[in-house]
Formats: structure tokens, sequence, C-alpha cells
């Protein structure tokens, strides 16, 4: 049995991590079964592109089918070149495999937002895990970068990102800002849809995302020898939606968790994008919109890479439920983006790296 799953007399179980709190999900077979999804939406975006308003909201009735139905899809032609992605992979395995000296200059816990390098087994998101068997490298918004062209408030003036400073690392920061670049174009673009798909003006979010919060985190998980490791344990996303460009495996790595507690595999496929919403679309929607857990176990004997891209709205911003999804009589919680997203940093980075008299120190 997996390291996500228990058993009682009459029941299993899945374990994971919604929104940072701790859940369980029953095991249904036979009988038992709900309708439910055995492989993700397959979504031709190239009408995001279109000028026709009807064209895209063509789209957007489909996208928003999948947020409903499973939350996660599958987007092909979404026009970003597969030359970048080729070069990003490329520059990404080149990064990892540099000295773990120089990758650690920038390790994460030296920075309150955690960006930077990420070590094996630091993340641990299934308790009856040893921790997350993967390396990582996070960035994202800073306006003391000057590749963002973001303006320096009281509130931004103190540098988010870490960046490796060895020669032998310089390529690594252009090329992952060309990938970031193009991943936040297209993300503009897609919240356009998104808000078509739930019947808002298509401009609905902009007043929210004037300053985005917004991440590129690149992950190298080796081979698992052992089927009691997880490369990244059960989890949701915290942001507003999720871009995964996944490289090229024989083996699906990504698997994603249906109604009945069913590990549905993502299969690698070139120049596409897995999309997922997570927890602030959930949220909005009133839970109509799924963000739906999902984890990755590396077995297939090869070395796999990842780059998702997170997009959220301004860290001040406020959101709350819409109101075609309210329901009367109940009260709706506001929350504030930025605090919500530093909580859940705290809860799935810190809480495996806390010994003893407190949290390991860095220097």
């Amino acid at each position: 049995m997996s390291t996500t799953e228990t058993q009682t007399e009459t029941e299993q179980h899945v374990h994971y991590h919604d929104g940072g709190v701790p859940g369980k999900r029953r095991i249904l077979t036979g009988k038992a079964a709900k309708p439910t999804f055995n492989s993700l939406p397959r979504i031709d975006m190239r009408r995001v592109f279109s000028d026709d308003l009807a064209e895209r909201k063509e789209l957007a009735a489909e996208v928003g089918a999948a947020c409903r139905d499973v939350g996660f899809f599958v987007a092909v032609n979404h026009g970003v070149d597969q030359e970048i992605l080729d070069d990003t992979f490329d520059a990404v395995k080149q990064y990892f495999d540099l000295p773990t000296n120089i990758k650690m200059e920038s390790h994460n816990q030296k920075t309150d937002k955690f960006r930077g390098y990420e070590a094996f087994l630091e993340g641990k998101l299934d308790p009856s895990t040893r921790g997350d068997l993967k390396e990582g490298f996070l960035m994202g918004e800073d306006a003391t970068d000057p590749e963002q062209n973001r303006p320096i408030t009281p509130a931004t003036a103190k540098p988010r990102n870490q960046w490796p400073t060895a020669p032998e690392a310089a390529f690594f920061r252009p090329a992952i800002y060309r990938y970031y670049n193009h991943m936040f174009d297209y993300s503009k673009r897609l919240l356009g849809i998104f808000a078509l798909a739930l019947d808002l003006p298509e401009d609905h979010f902009d007043a929210v995302t004037t300053a985005p919060m917004t991440n590129v985190r690149v992950v190298h998980y080796p081979p698992q020898k052992s089927d009691t490791d997880v490369g990244i344990g059960a989890h949701t996303d915290f942001c507003w939606f999720t871009l995964v460009c996944q490289s090229q495996t024989k083996d699906p790595a990504l698997e994603v968790l249906n109604a009945n507690g069913i590990w549905v595999p993502v299969h690698p496929e070139r120049n596409t994008f897995v999309v997922n919403v997570a927890d602030f679309l959930k949220l909005v929607t009133g839970g109509t919109w799924q963000s739906t857990v999902h984890r990755v176990r590396n077995m297939g004997g090869e070395e796999r890479y990842s780059m998702p891209f997170f997009f959220s709205p301004n860290e001040d911003g406020v959101v709350s439920v819409l109101p075609q999804f309210r329901k009367p009589g109940q009260e709706y919680e506001e929350i504030v983006v930025g605090e919500y997203f530093q909580r859940r940093l705290d809860v799935d980075r810190t809480t495996h790296l806390e010994e003893g008299e407190g949290r390991r120190v860095y220097i």
C-alpha cells in the first residue's frame, strides 16, 4: 500500500493536504464508485488569440466545464514556442547538475519568501514519508529585479528572489526570465478566459491582477527506487491557477486524484501545458470549481524535470466568493491574498525543518 493510503477493516483512504489542511478521501470501487474522470480533458487553446469574442466564449465554455468537473485540463496549441520550452529545460538540467555548494548559496531558508534553492527531502507534504524526493528552485515577483520592470514601493523595496552568483551559473537567470515572461503573458490571456467561463466580463479580474503574484518553480525529480517514497506529497496549489510543463519521460509521474480516491496518471506530452485550478479560484467560485489534489511519483527509472508557473492576484488584493455563487443569508469571508499565500508557504515549507528548539538557520 502506498504511503498516502491507510486502511481500516472496511475502508481505504487517501491522505492529502487541501488548502494547507490535512484531509483524506475514501477509495470507492464497485457499486460505491461515483461518476468521475479517468483522464484529463484536452482543450485546443488557439482560440485564446482569436479576435472573435464568440470564439473566445466557446473556448471559455470548454475551460469552465473542465474546471467544474476535473479541476485540470491539458492545453494544446497554446502558442508558446517549443524552442523556448526546450531551451529552458536544457538550462534547468544544467542548473541542477551544478555542484551542491553553488546551488546552496541561494538556499531558500535564507528568505521569508522561500525563494531560491530547495534541497532533496527538505519539503515534506506527506508526513508518512521521509520527505519529498526532489530538488527545486523558486523565483517570483520582485520589483528589485530589473527584468520585471515593476515600480518599487515601500512594500516591494526588499529583494525577494535569490540568484546564484557563481560564473558557472550565469546562464540560469536569463533562461528562467525568458520562460517567466512568456508564461506571464500567456497567463494574462488565460485569465480573461476564466472570467468568461464564469459569465463575467473578460476584464473582470484585471483590477485585482495589476501586479500579480507570480512564480516559476523548476523541479528535478530523480527516479524513485522505493514505493514508500514520493516526489511531492498529495496537495492542492495555493494560487489562482498553475501551468505545468513536464519533461518527456516514458512513464507518467504526475497523478491527479479523482472523486473515487483513484490516482489518474497525466502522461507527458510535448508542446502542452497541464493547467489546474488552485485554491483562490476554488474560493471565489464557492467550491464550484475544483482545486484538485495531485502528487508526483517518479517510478519510471528516468530523471524528471518540471516547470510549473503559478499565477495569483495582487499581494494586497482582497478576494471573496463571487455574488453568483453566494447563498442567501450566509456570510462570506474576505481574504487578503498575500496573507493567505504566506500562511500556506509557512505550512508547506517550514514544518519539516523545525527541529528541537526551532527552525534551522542557514547563513
